[in-house]
């Protein structure tokens, strides 16, 4: 799979909000968090990863159900025993689509509010920490419903907060956007939001269909 094909097939796919870089960290602090035979055939295929949580702009957020759906697409796959670099892609993929789901400033299409938060997030990368959270994929069911809604209503709820700060009809701040502010609270909550779905996403489907993956099948996570 070479990269100008991953590129073409990323292009159909409704992508967008974070920049690469945001979800370049989330996607690595998301592999630290995940059984060890899985992270290491990730790493292997870090170059494959990394490209595909990158993603490409796009002015559609994608929806509760694009999320389901690559995490469904993944399962088809994982039938005709995928090789490690398509995999690493189809997992890429996933958490791009799982951090933009969480991002309250990626609603509907590019607007000054997502413009502005998306570069607030790039000025303020270096500040942020992850802070802990429970691992539920690692013994919880495999319905996917309760989370995603849970991921959505949360989404909505930043997002009025940082509505709240926001001048929709200049296009600009109100007031401070400092580390003790509303935007920064909600910057550090979905930024960590982001990572641990991620996360929880591959773990997940690493219980369900990880025996048909190109990695050892042992892990205490399942």
């Amino acid at each position: 799979m070479t990269r100008s094909f991953i590129a073409a097939w990323l292009a159909l796919i409704p992508l967008g909000a974070w920049s690469p870089a945001v979800h370049e960290i989330q996607t690595k602090l998301a592999a630290r968090m995940i059984p060890s035979p899985l992270a290491a055939m990730l790493h292997s295929q870090r170059e494959a990863l990394l490209e595909s949580a990158r993603g490409l702009p796009s002015d559609e957020a994608p929806t509760l159900e694009d999320v389901r759906a690559q995490y469904l697409r993944i399962r088809r796959v994982s039938g005709a025993h995928p090789t490690p670099r398509r995999l690493a892609v189809e997992l890429g993929l996933l958490g791009h689509l799982v951090q933009t789901l969480t991002d309250p400033g990626a609603t509907r299409g590019m607007t000054p509010l997502r413009e502005a938060f998306t570069a607030f997030a790039d000025e303020n990368l270096g500040k942020l920490v992850l802070t802990r959270a429970p691992v539920w994929a690692k013994d919880g069911g495999f319905d996917l419903g309760p989370h995603l809604e849970a991921w959505v209503r949360e989404k909505s709820e930043r997002h009025q907060r940082i509505l709240e700060q926001f001048d929709q009809a200049n296009g600009a701040r109100l007031g401070d956007w400092g580390e003790l502010s509303i935007p920064f609270a909600q910057l550090q909550l979905s930024f960590c939001s982001g990572v641990h779905a991620t996360a929880n996403l591959w773990i997940l489907l690493w219980r369900e269909v990880g025996d048909l993956w190109p990695v050892p099948a042992e892990s205490p996570a399942r």
